[in-house]
């Protein structure tokens, strides 16, 4: 079981790290893939917040794919490393649902019907997996 969830940890959190690099390096080619919102349907302060968002999501989202690389490879301290990995990761979910449900109650153009779609289930995404690295950690240290 070990072995699986660190594979899920590693790849889909890993591939959200590299979204958020690519958004960080090239803003612009990230929304031309559709890893943000597209220019045309989007304010200028929530592409800023998004940018902005990108740079410090560099520093905190590498937490549970290095707890995913640790936990297949079996090294002690991944249980410690997944906890503050699916703490930040259920942080940050809830926070950018908030953020993004304001910028629209506020009518702030926050993209496409689908993109909103697309870019809120990722934030259900992000919490089931810090809930799982979360409950799977603490039921290894206790």
């Amino acid at each position: 079981m070990q072995s699986v969830i660190g594979w899920l940890l590693l790849i889909f959190p890993g591939v959200l790290f590299v979204g958020q690099l690519i958004s960080s390096v090239n803003f612009g080619l990230a929304q031309k893939l559709g890893l943000q919102e597209k220019p045309e349907t989007a304010d200028a302060i929530l592409q800023r917040a998004e940018r902005y968002a990108a740079y410090w999501d560099l520093v905190t989202l590498a937490w549970l794919p290095i707890s995913g690389l640790l936990m297949i490879v079996n090294y002690p301290i991944w249980p410690y490393v997944a906890l503050i990995g699916g703490a930040i990761y259920l942080d940050a979910s809830g926070r950018e649902a908030a953020k993004n449900m304001s910028f629209r109650h506020e009518g702030i153009n926050t993209g496409t019907r689908l993109e909103q779609k697309l870019f809120f289930s990722t934030y259900i995404i992000m919490a089931i997996i810090a809930v799982v690295a979360i409950a799977y950690s603490l039921n290894k240290l206790l």
